[in-house]
């Protein structure tokens, strides 16, 4: 297969695949912003933000496709006028056919993205999400001829539902009775045209994130014997332990305050890191990249003996020293990791292509 084969569009769908579009936050604006789809592709820049400057880095390097953590077009784009830096991106990327996409709560909210990449970086293992999503799960139900049960379960299971821990095919199934009248035109699996009919059936129920709610209902549909199954899909307020903010995972050993700092400013190459908190040693490490000041709570909750993020307030840091120790290592330098997260996706789902290239962009915030 050539590079000329695949899209723009495959590259977005490759990222969708780990970290789903279909999880970002109500505010956010994650996906393809800029360009067409279909366009071959030709290269692919990584960036953390899309900035005029990035896109014109792209261009000198030949790339047609920028995917970048944050994105732009938040409140959406009234006018293009280039009066602002967003439209002044925008209107450089249309000018030069360049595509413009991002990851940003998807990435933030998957253990292998920002916050689970810096967790296997400092060495943590055991990772499990710092703060699940509520409503993330619904539950789908249908109703099937008790010779048929079990190979509907097995295609729902087979799609995506019955995940629960470190369990799989999770259902259930209870007995009773259904009926229904077939009309003209009608095939139905028993009984005739005209006439009320009852069937022996089983409530097959699952568990699924909303997210994979349509393709179980399709594995549902293709399975069932019926013409038309009836098919519930009920949202739960359930957490989904798999979707949401933050990591929490140990050390291999306590390692003393001073080590742990220099590990964190040493391997996630921050010029300076703002703590506060009394710990002598460290050892369960909660993460949140990009501004988790939110997820303090949560991370005392988990038994964290650090907890690192950044953009925390003082009061902030002041107030939660008492139970876990803060450490602000910086918004970029938190998610920088971000550009290495994509390259390894696109490399490996996009196994024939080779141009991917980390912009040269540098931390907007400077230090003195």
């Amino acid at each position: 297969m050539s590079d000329m084969t695949y899209t723009v569009a495959d590259a977005v769908k490759a990222l969708d695949e780990v970290f789903p579009l279909s999880t970002q936050d109500g505010w956010d604006n994650s996906g393809l912003l800029v360009g067409d789809a279909s366009d071959p592709l030709k290269g692919v820049l990584l960036a953390v933000d899309l900035t005029e400057e990035v896109v014109g880095e792209a261009a000198e390097l030949g790339c047609n496709l920028v995917v970048a953590h944050h994105p732009i077009m938040f409140r959406g784009l009234k006018r293009l006028t280039g009066a602002t830096a967003e439209q002044r991106a925008v209107i450089k990327a249309i000018k030069l056919g360049i595509s413009l996409a991002a990851f940003h709560t998807p990435a933030d909210k998957s253990v292998e993205g920002t916050s689970g990449s810096v967790a296997r970086l400092l060495g943590l293992s055991g990772l499990s999400v710092l703060a699940a999503e509520d409503g993330a799960l619904c539950k789908i139900v249908t109703y099937v001829p008790p010779a048929s049960s079990q190979a509907v379960a097995d295609a729902m299971s087979a799609a995506g539902a019955g995940h629960v821990g470190n369990y799989s095919h999770c259902s259930w199934a209870g007995s009773g009775t259904g009926q229904y009248q077939a009309q003209p035109g009608a095939h139905p699996f028993a009984g005739s045209i005209g006439k009320l009919h009852f069937e022996a059936e089983d409530r097959v129920e699952a568990i699924c994130t909303r997210r994979l709610a349509r393709k179980v209902r399709e594995a549902i549909v293709a399975e069932h014997p019926y013409e038309e199954p009836a098919i519930d899909v009920l949202p739960l307020l359930n957490s989904d332990p798999t979707v949401g903010y933050g990591v929490v995972g140990d050390l291999e050993s306590d390692l003393p305050v001073a080590d742990f700092l220099e590990a964190v400013k040493t391997r996630l190459g921050c010029q300076s890191i703002r703590y506060a908190g009394r710990r002598h040693t460290v050892r369960r490490v909660a993460i949140c990249t990009g501004s988790g000041a939110e997820f303090i709570p949560a991370a005392g909750a988990a038994g964290a003996d650090a907890y690192i993020t950044a953009d925390v307030k003082y009061h902030q840091m002041a107030d939660a020293a008492q139970d876990v120790m803060i450490v602000d290592i910086g918004h970029y330098e938190s998610e920088k990791i971000t550009k290495c997260v994509f390259k390894g996706i696109l490399t490996r789902k996009l196994a024939n292509f080779a141009r991917y290239e980390l912009s040269r962009e540098a931390n907007p915030i400077k230090y003195y």
